[in-house]
């Protein structure tokens, strides 16, 4: 089941040879996303406090709760789902309600037969509903680098992990395979399904525009 859109963009590879001196420090520079750990949505809120206030009053936000019994009860009828169930221990229903599902740092995964441990339950909570992360990508390496580089550009922190949501990474949730799909328009959905669009102070040579925000 998978009614909130979420998913995390995979960076780049970068491809090796084992005779060419350059390749460990050209890895180094552009690490793997799935190497980078998830930090959650509160560690986005002291620097992106209105874009989190925004957020908290989305259904993204909520999206973990939609799985419990006696929520969502329309979209579940509609469904065909049974709106009495409790669908937070369904791995294919989880997948697409909380943040980093399953990847370093992220939401544990559900496997049958294997308990979570003390931290990853203890980290689950936080990571419930589908957060800042799933869109812009694992932040535990371009978070602090943006802290410290106040002059940052956009192409230093993509190397870190940081990605642009755009229509594929709606899709790989907003998909058939969901129970309550339908056609999403990604250009009606940003800023409104999301969170607010607010303008940046700098647009640190960035790629995509951030003048058209409040």
């Amino acid at each position: 089941m998978k009614l909130i859109a979420a998913v995390v963009i995979a960076v780049g590879a970068v491809a090796s040879w084992a005779g060419w001196p350059s390749t460990r420090s050209a890895a180094a520079s552009c690490p793997r996303q799935e190497e980078i750990k998830y930090e959650g949505s509160k560690s986005c809120q002291k620097c992106h406090f209105q874009e989190y206030g925004s957020w908290q009053k989305t259904k993204m936000a909520q999206a973990f709760k939609a799985l419990k019994p006696k929520e969502a009860l329309e979209s579940k009828k509609k469904a065909g789902l049974d709106p009495e169930k409790d669908y937070t221990k369904e791995a294919k229903c989880v997948a697409c309600h909380v943040t980093g599902y399953g990847k370093p740092g992220g939401y544990p995964a559900i496997v049958e037969g294997k308990e979570w441990t003390a931290a990853e339950k203890e980290r689950a909570p936080l990571l419930e509903g589908v957060g800042c992360e799933n869109c812009h990508g694992p932040g535990e390496k371009f978070s602090p680098f943006k802290k410290e580089n106040k002059e940052y550009k956009w192409a230093d922190i993509a190397k870190l992990g940081a990605v642009h949501p755009d229509e594929k990474t709606c899709a790989s949730c907003h998909n058939k395979d969901s129970p309550t799909f339908k056609e999403l328009d990604f250009k009606e959905a940003y800023g409104k399904d999301t969170h607010t669009i607010f303008k940046l102070k700098k647009d640190h040579a960035c790629d995509h525009k951030h003048t058209e925000g409040k």
